[in-house]
């Protein structure tokens, strides 16, 4: 049986309000952060941070996201891991997420929805000690398209998909063996953790050997950046405005005022090139974006130019964002230029009696 470690939720839950007429509300994205023995995600809702939170609805994994059309940006949420059956998985509680408008991060997945959604076509897979699970190159996987795994399968000359699906659900019982044998009397589906790692199953939800004359593909989707990377680079943003003299000093982006939303993009999508830059050095990162026909990597390079050199004249405006505050200020009319001598003249007329 599988063992999967539990882990506590960190800060890099996503919130912001959602104003459309079509889906208005508070909108939450979190990390999955334990193994694929989760079955549900609980949400909780209070209106005082470390107030009694209360159930408002519930998630099927592998889905990682809510929508709550009653929510108001003053509610603070919750986030609980519960596992399923056959699965050993602590259950995990993540700390308050707060329901402010925080449009900034919303904002910051539009500017990089390109390296948020790639495409990775049939990776053969690479099994543990007992093949009864098995790892990919890449780990942050999309909930949406849903993965495809395949795996060999009999085929006489061409007649028929040398490759099977293998579902989460529903079991198979055969491969390469056709139809004379069963290669998995006991069944065979498989789990995956969103992680980068897949866990084959009987049909009683124990593991299953993979036999070693088969093969397993997996097809599926990833973002280059998690909510967590995009939550540092926002703070790491934050605080070079923070550091220009002059500027107001805001201890978290949901503090910042709005006229901050267009640097902090800005900065955040130069940090996060840059960190991207860094990972190319890895072969395969580098194979993922590599184009044989495009230097995608110099395309990369020059866009974090543009974001530093944009950034750049962001942190100059920011200072002066705001007009002076101007205070009117009131002095005796004697006191205004030439008034002095009028009333001189006022109290030598006074003593003279003329």
């Amino acid at each position: 049986m599988p063992d999967f470690s539990s882990s506590s939720f960190t800060q890099s839950e996503l919130v912001f309000y959602n104003r459309s007429g079509g889906n208005q509300g508070i909108y939450i994205e979190w990390e999955r952060y334990s193994g694929s023995g989760v079955s549900v995600y609980n949400i909780y809702r209070s209106e005082y941070f470390d107030g009694e939170y209360e159930l408002i609805d519930a998630v099927i994994f592998p889905k990682n996201e809510y929508v709550d059309t009653t929510g108001k940006p003053s509610y603070f949420y919750k986030i609980e891991e519960i596992g399923g059956t056959g699965f050993t998985v602590s259950y995990s509680m993540s700390q308050p997420i707060s329901g402010d408008e925080l449009l900034t991060k919303s904002s910051l997945r539009f500017e990089l929805e390109h390296l948020l959604n790639i495409p990775v076509y049939d990776e053969e897979v690479i099994f543990n000690a007992n093949r009864t699970s098995a790892s990919v190159a890449f780990p942050y996987w999309n909930y949406a398209p849903r993965p495809q795994v395949r795996i060999t399968g009999a085929s006489n000359e061409g007649d028929s998909e040398p490759m099977k699906f293998l579902s989460e659900y529903d079991s198979i019982y055969t491969t390469l063996s056709g139809t004379a044998a069963s290669s998995y009397p006991d069944g065979l589906k498989y789990k995956t953790d969103y992680h980068g790692n897949i866990y084959f199953l009987k049909d009683n939800d124990t593991p299953q050997s993979i036999k070693s004359y088969d093969t397993v593909m997996v097809s599926y989707n990833i973002k280059l950046f998690t909510s967590q990377h995009m939550n540092s680079a926002l703070n790491m943003a934050l605080q070079s405005v923070n550091s220009q003299p002059g500027a107001n000093k805001y201890p978290s982006v949901n503090t910042a005022p709005f006229f901050y939303e267009p640097a902090l993009v800005i900065g955040a999508s130069y940090y996060l090139l840059r960190s991207l830059l860094v990972s190319l050095t890895g072969r395969q990162r580098r194979l993922l974006l590599e184009d044989p026909d495009a230097k995608i990597v110099e395309d990369i390079k020059s866009a974090a130019t543009m974001y530093k050199e944009d950034f750049e004249k962001q942190l100059e405006k920011l200072p002066i964002a705001q007009f002076p505050k101007i205070k009117p200020i009131v002095v005796p009319a004697y006191n205004m230029p030439g008034g002095r001598s009028r009333f001189f003249r006022y109290i030598w007329n006074l003593g003279t009696g003329v």
